[in-house]
Parts: structure tokens; sequence; C-alpha cells
């Protein structure tokens, strides 16, 4: 039985980069859905399946594929933010063998997207759960349009899916959620947004790789911000991130515990390099751990305390102009240090949402806004004028349909467009606005809990420093 979802590729292009000449090329940090270039590396990541025997393309030569995309994207001068698009269908523990399972992905992929997009298929091996993933182009090589990613896609490609596995007598999850059961999701990936799911699998997939024991995973997670209750006497076991209401499940994300435990426990020696001096084995991929605490140092510069305000006065108080800049220069440290990444994955998760927080911060200076409060005053001018502009454009449209002078009815409806056209813009900006205003306490608590994150690590390097000393 195979589950199946996608998600949209959300950022600019790497147009200079020129995939035919660098065909097996793979990128060390952990995928993220920043470009389509990216997207296509994790695809075929070497380390993940045998590229020569579980990488497809379809209508596109596998080897030149990113090139292939981009020509067509050139030829119909589509420039568009969402480039592309990543997917995956995921097979049961021992359901399949490698070769059935691209044999059914490539499958899928024909009927999916065959007749109009470029695509790459692979099967991944790195789990027990063997998975295909798919990329393909947003933009048809065929009529130029983009791809419309509505709801009724990921219903069909689950379909799709389901009726290619009957023909090759696999069993389906009958009466499944289509989209992984979670509601909001789909729209979240359709703005180019990650759930709190994605990034946690993402960040799973990054510890298994690195891990050699079901303690050593732990220890892992529980690094880079999250709590685990992997007790084997329980029947589920879960993850849960410190900002987190609820747990999650690990067997909902598509490892159970089982198949950790059969995986890692003794089975991982490799993580082992050398010995040492002392006799013992080195691990090649240390746990993570920070090496610059830059939240403090940020707060300092720009002279902002965090704990200023609490409870309801916390969001009158905050100087939220400030709050986004911070974000930003997070943002901006996480692009230039690779060794850098943040405690706490709410943080994590927001990062991926650059271009908003931008926007956000760009509405703020460009009117001048620096606290909450002023934050409110502007947000009650935005509405006082939307609705003025709608009362107004009432009247006009009242007088279109009174009106039996053609010359003067054309006056009318011109007027009424330049009114349409004078909305626009202030209600684009008064959604914005009023994202600001729930997201800016949301980013407080984050920042709040990464400082801490930050101050208990740097004090238990500390002291582990100076125990080293005394010994």
């Amino acid at each position: 039985m195979a589950t199946t979802g996608f998600w949209p590729v959300y950022n600019h292009l790497k147009e200079t980069i020129d995939y035919a000449e660098k065909p097996d090329k793979t990128i060390d940090r952990k995928f993220l859905d920043d470009d389509l270039w990216q997207a296509l590396q994790y695809v075929e990541n070497s380390e993940k399946t045998d590229k020569t025997m579980y990488v497809s393309a379809i209508n596109c030569p596998k080897q030149k594929a990113y090139d292939y995309m981009m020509r067509t994207k050139r030829r119909f001068h589509e420039t568009g933010k969402i480039v592309g698009y990543h997917g995956y269908q995921s097979f049961a523990a021992g359901e399949v063998t490698p070769e059935e399972a691209h044999r059914i992905g490539l499958e899928t992929a024909k009927r999916m997207w065959g007749d109009q997009y470029e695509v790459v298929v692979t099967t991944h091996l790195n789990t027990e759960n063997l998975h295909n993933h798919f990329c393909w182009n947003s933009t048809s090589f065929i009529t130029g349009k983009k791809y419309r990613n509505q709801i009724a896609d990921h219903k069909r490609l689950r379909e799709i899916s389901d009726a290619v596995c009957l023909e090759h007598n696999k069993s389906v999850l009958k009466n499944a959620p289509f989209y992984g059961g979670e509601k909001g999701a789909y729209w979240i990936h359709k703005n180019g947004g990650k759930t709190h799911r994605d990034i946690l699998r993402e960040n799973m997939e990054l510890c298994l790789r690195e891990a050699y024991s079901v303690k050593d995973l732990m220890r892992r997670l529980n690094a880079i911000g999250y709590e685990c209750d992997f007790n084997p006497n329980h029947e589920h076991w879960t993850v849960r991130a410190v900002d987190w209401a609820r747990a999650v499940r690990i067997d909902k994300l598509g490892y159970t515990k089982e198949q950790l435990a059969n995986e890692l426990n003794g089975q991982k020696l490799f993580g082992y390099s050398s010995f040492n001096a002392a006799g013992f084995y080195l691990i090649e991929h240390p746990v993570y751990k920070p090496k610059i605490y830059p939240i403090n140092k940020i707060l300092k510069e720009m002279e902002y305390e965090l704990d200023r305000a609490n409870g309801a006065d916390a969001a009158a108080a905050a100087l939220v102009a400030i709050l986004f800049l911070i974000m930003i220069t997070i943002i901006q440290l996480t692009r230039e240090q690779n060794d850098y990444k943040p405690r706490t994955p709410g943080l994590r998760k927001l990062i991926t949402e650059a271009p908003k927080i931008e926007q956000k911060y760009r509405l703020l200076i460009d009117n001048h806004i620096s606290s909450m409060q002023e934050l409110f005053y502007y947000h009650d001018g935005l509405e006082t004028q939307i609705k003025t502009l709608e009362v107004d454009r009432q009247k006009l449209r009242n007088r279109i349909r009174r009106c039996d002078n053609e010359e003067e009815k054309m006056q009318l409806k011109q007027q009424a467009k330049d009114v349409t056209k004078q909305l626009t813009p202030l209600r684009e900006q008064n959604k914005i606005t009023d994202r600001i205003e729930r997201r800016a306490p949301e980013l407080q608590r984050m920042l709040v809990l990464e400082r801490d994150f930050e101050i208990q690590a740097y004090t238990q390097q500390k002291n582990q420093r100076n125990n080293e000393r005394n010994r």
C-alpha cells in the first residue's frame, strides 16, 4: 500500500547552474525546498539510491533534467516564484522490491504528469519503507502554462497510485486521508510553506542518516530541540518540540519503532571511523553542538530586551519592527554560516518563510511603524479607508444599474474600476498587517525560547570545558 503527497518548490531559480556539466553533483546539507536545482539534487541523491538503476526521467534526459526544465521556462518566459514540485510515493516495509517500486513510480508519474511536464523519478533505498520521489517542472513544455496545484490533483495522484499498485498486485490503503490527515497542510504547501511535520520529517531523515543506535538518535534529536519518548514498553513512539502543543507519532511519518530498532541497534557500526589514542572509536558524525550563540549578541547590538513585557501587555509593548529585523538577521546568518542552525524547530520553520518575513518587515519600514501600538493604529486606518472606498464603489454600481445613458454608464464604470484599483493594494496591505499582528507575539515567544536554549547550551559547554581542565 502506497501513500502519496507533494508540495511546491518555492523560490528563485539558480539559472547559472548547468546540470549537464555536473550531473552527479550532490549537496552536503539536508534538502530544503528552496529551488528546483536542490529539489533535483535531493531526488537523485546518490547516498539514497543506485543512480544507474533507479533514476529515470520523463520527457527529458535524466542527465540534463535541470537544463531541459530551464529551457522550457525560458521558451515560455515563465518566471513565477513556484519553480517546480516535489512529491513522494512511499510503500509499506517489505511489500515491494526496488525494481517493483521504481516501475510503479514511473508508471504513476507517466499517468499523472507525463503528457505535459518534464519529470524525474527516483527510488530511494535508504529506509525500510522504499519510496519514490518525483520532481517535475512547474511549467508545461507543451502549453507553457503553470501547474495549478489544486486539491483535486492530490486526490488524483492517490487514485492513480492506488490503480497502478493494484495492477501490480500490491495492496492499497482504503479510505485513507489523501493528504496525510493534516487539514491545513494543503494550503501551507500550496503557498510554499512547510508544516511542523515537514520540518520534523527532514530532521528525522538527517538524524537517521548519522545515528548508530536508537539512543544516539534520541541524543541527536534532543540536540536540535526535540523531546523523544522512545520507551520500548510504549505502543507508540513520539517526538515533540518544546514549543508544540502535542507530540507527533513517528509511525505517522513512516517510521515504526520496530523498523528503527532493527535498523539502528548494532547495525550502524560504520558510524565509527577509527580508534583514537585512548582506544575508543571516533564518531564520524558527532551530535550537533552550536559553534556560535548569536541571539544575545544580536539583542545587545539592537538594544532590545525580549522580556520587556509579560502577559497581556506583551503585544502592545513589543517593538514589532525590531522583532522582524532580528528574524531577518537570523535568516541571513543561516545563509552565511553553514554550521549554524537555530535549536528550536519552530524558529527553523519560520526561516523557511523568509520571503514573507522580509515582506512584512518592508511594510513596517515603509510606513514608519516600530511598535505594536503603532501597528494597531495603522491597521485601523487601513480598514477605515477600505470601508470608505467600498461604500463609494457600491454607490457607483447603484448608479450604473439605474443609468440609461450609455456614455454616462461607461464613465461610471470607469470610476468604479478606478476605485477597485485603489482598493487592491490597500486590501493586500491589510492582509499583511493582520498577519504581522498574529505573528509578532509568536515570533517573540520563539526568540525567547531560542535565547534560553542558547544560554543552556553555552552553560553546558562552558561547564564541560571547566571539568576537562580540572581533571
